[in-house]
């Protein structure tokens, strides 16, 4: 993962407004209170290649403590609330130098913001690359202990606004804060040397703002917007760069809600037409870089519990990524959804770990690859590598993982009772027509449905999945299920009342969707029908 923010300058980062940067006129920018030394280290750093300027450790730290003070002042000033940060994504594509100068005459404090914010992204790449003597660490961390720069801040305040204002801003200030942030890593030590001395960094000092920069990441991901999305996006990838940094995202639930923004940008199929068009905002290269997260981060898997129960949890981890191998957008979000399930598939615990509280699997058991295979299996994963497996890849990392994925499920499978298979199914919310939806199953097996602490616990999920499911199909086979409940278990028409089945199911009557319409008509009528086969 080294050069990610090499990376970032390569990824269309770039402020809409560049064109008017050369015009600024610093004198007469008063309310940026410059001193006469910091507005002559910027015009040098104006004449000058960038690497040049970093030279000398002491002043690229100098330099990158001024670009920080204009931000600071900018934003005090009122950047952030001006015309710049009213430029859409739409109008940035189509923005021309006539107009980035209008709005350097009816916005200066917001040009300013993006030219501070645009040299930063700046330091930081060449460093990236290398500059003899200098490193990211010798520039933001100063003093003998190494403490980070106290005007880091002026980057967070970029972010507090809730994912609305300006877009760029946020998306480099967030990249720029994350990369400075991660450089202080205990795992990232190697090779942080300045001045052909080893340069000490306080971890410490970084900790506080790196749980600030993981909790507006997190709460980014968990708006369904595709544009509040791609403001993370960049510093999410530069997140994964650490150990540390990728089991704090984890703690901080990060792991759920980028499930769900796989979900969001992959179910494009029986989805209704508003729906449709959210899905939409997730781009496919937007599905990729989480997608790719998401692969780093199951390399934590044999290392941490705590991680395998998250990706486990609500098993949203597993059915975005199905979700994603299903549709196969493009064949490289393909390619690493399979790698990030052949992860998961083959994960295993320490023999020594506890398997207890919220790292344990329903059973008790401590959660490794076989419990991922059963949670594949139900969400019809085998369907969708057996499809894989016609088509012709010439990716051979590809081909090697749908090779060890069919292996895998169909010898998971064969060890499964279809009880479990169905259980499985139920739990994971992906109902596909199949020998566990048929009246021969429920006749041999609708005792089960009481369940072990006799709650009727699948029931409630089938009941549950009427409502909440965005899947035609799957309505249609939970109602299917609960009509065949309903038949084959003694008072199963009371409990499936009482459950508030009826109801559910008798709103979908009028549904759009005629197969859909046709189970709710059949389930209603076994629920009220007495005798329901002499009606048929």
């Amino acid at each position: 993962m080294a050069g990610s923010v090499s990376m970032l300058a390569g990824m269309g980062i770039k402020s809409p407004v560049t064109d008017a940067f050369t015009r600024i006129q610093w004198d007469s920018l008063s309310t940026l209170k410059l001193t006469a030394q910091e507005t002559a280290l910027l015009r040098m750093a104006e004449t000058n290649p960038m690497d040049y300027t970093l030279a000398d450790s002491r002043d690229a730290s100098m330099y990158a403590r001024v670009l920080l003070k204009l931000l600071a002042e900018a934003n005090t000033a009122g950047a952030g609330a001006g015309d710049v940060s009213k430029i859409t994504t739409d109008s940035a594509v189509s923005m021309t130098e006539e107009d980035a100068l209008k709005l350097l005459e009816s916005d200066p404090l917001g040009i300013v913001a993006h030219y501070s914010l645009t040299k930063l992204l700046d330091i930081l790449s060449t460093l990236q690359v290398g500059v003899k003597g200098v490193t990211i660490a010798s520039v933001f961390y100063v003093g003998k202990e190494g403490v980070l720069v106290d005007q880091w801040k002026a980057l967070l305040r970029c972010l507090n606004k809730g994912g609305k204002g300006d877009i760029f801003a946020q998306k480099v200030a967030a990249a720029c804060l994350t990369k400075i942030l991660v450089t202080a890593c205990p795992s990232q030590r190697a090779g942080v040397v300045a001045d052909g001395k080893a340069r000490p960094i306080q971890y410490a000092s970084a900790i506080e703002p790196l749980e600030a920069i993981t909790a507006w990441i997190v709460s980014q991901l968990k708006n369904a917007s595709g544009t509040l999305v791609a403001i993370c996006t960049p510093a999410l990838k530069v997140l994964m760069d650490a150990p540390e940094t990728r089991n704090l995202f984890c703690k901080s639930g990060g792991i759920k809600y980028m499930s769900r923004q796989l979900r969001v940008g992959s179910k494009a199929k029986n989805m209704a037409a508003s729906d449709k068009k959210k899905m939409g905002q997730a781009s496919v290269q937007q599905l990729y870089e989480i997608t790719f997260c998401m692969w780093i981060l199951t390399y934590e898997l044999n290392r941490s519990a705590a991680i395998r129960a998250d990706f486990a949890k609500d098993t949203l981890a597993v059915s975005a990524l199905v979700d994603l191998v299903s549709v196969a957008p493009r064949e490289k979000v393909v390619r690493v959804a399979l790698s990030c399930l052949c992860n998961l598939a083959t994960c295993v615990a320490d023999e020594n770990e506890p398997s207890t509280g919220n790292t344990a699997s329903p059973t008790g058991a401590p959660i490794t690859g076989k419990t991922f295979l059963s949670e594949m299996i139900a969400c019809g994963l085998m369907k969708a590598i057996d499809h894989l497996r016609d088509r012709q890849f010439t990716d051979p990392d590809l081909v090697e993982d749908v090779t060890i994925l069919h292996k895998l499920l169909h010898d998971n499978y064969k060890e499964l009772s279809r009880w479990e298979v169905y259980k499985n199914e139920v739990e994971s919310g992906h109902l596909q027509w199949g020998s566990c939806h048929t009246e021969a199953f429920f006749k041999e097996n609708a005792r089960m449905m009481e369940g072990t602490d006799g709650d009727f616990y699948l029931v409630k999920v089938l009941i549950t999945l009427l409502s909440n499911s965005r899947d035609e199909e799957v309505a249609a086979i939970a109602c299917y299920d609960i009509g065949e409940f309903v038949r084959h278990y003694p008072n199963g028409r009371a409990i499936a009342k009482r459950l508030g089945a009826k109801e559910l199911v008798m709103a979908l009557i009028e549904h759009e969707n005629p197969e859909l319409q046709r189970h709710a008509l059949q389930c209603v009528s076994k629920i009220m029908v007495h005798n329901w086969e002499h009606v048929k």
